[in-house]
């Protein structure tokens, strides 16, 4: 008799589109004004085009959701901060402020993201937890660069890389988030200048 087990690629395939559905529509219901706070399960899958049972195959519920997307958001923005080099040929003060303003557009795209992240992670544990080990790993990164500046003779004796990693880090995480929240997004490559100047001359060229 046939096996009618399917192969296990076609499972794989069909939960990585269900996860990608589920993604996609709560960013659209987000987008749309609704509040993640009042979104339920039901309306998340209707949105998504999947059945309820096949949401709880891909998701232990709907916090899970925001995580999987909080990573996805942290992780594109990282890999912005990545690409950038002190001494690299699009580094330095230019390089550094065109990195925040690119970094400050990606947030303003997906603020309603943004904020229903900053309004779970007020009552949730494992949101804060996800976030912090997020820009901890960063802080690392920015750390090692530094070190990399030191090495050459770039960087002041004086600077620790690792603590100057967490509060460039940090300091950055909140600024932007601040600007994107709170402030106008007229004045954005302003803050972005003003933020990689207090960092550049403040750290990297102290």
């Amino acid at each position: 008799m046939a096996s009618i087990t399917r192969p296990r690629s076609q499972l794989s395939k069909r939960r990585a589109e269900t996860e990608a559905a589920v993604l996609t529509a709560v960013e659209r219901l987000l987008n749309e004004g609704a509040r993640f706070t009042e979104l339920g399960v039901q309306r998340i899958a209707e949105e998504a085009g999947v059945a309820r049972s096949t949401f709880y195959l891909c998701f232990q519920d709907k916090t899970d959701v925001l995580l999987r997307l909080t990573g996805t958001l942290k992780d594109e923005l990282y890999a912005m901060g990545d690409r950038w080099r002190p001494s690299g040929p699009d580094g330095g003060l230019h390089g550094l402020a065109a990195l925040y303003q690119a970094q400050l557009a990606y947030y303003r795209d997906r603020a309603p993201l943004l904020a229903a992240i900053s309004e779970v992670a007020a009552y949730d544990e494992a949101l804060r937890e996800s976030s912090a080990q997020s820009i901890g790993r960063f802080a690392e990164r920015v750390a090692a660069k530094l070190a990399d500046e030191r090495a050459e003779g770039r960087l002041a004796a004086e600077v620790d890389p690792v603590i100057a990693g967490r509060v460039l880090t940090w300091g950055g995480e909140q600024v932007i988030s601040r600007q994107v929240t709170a402030g106008a997004p007229e004045d954005d490559a302003k803050v972005a200048r003003e933020l990689a100047q207090s960092q550049w001359y403040g750290t990297y060229r102290r």
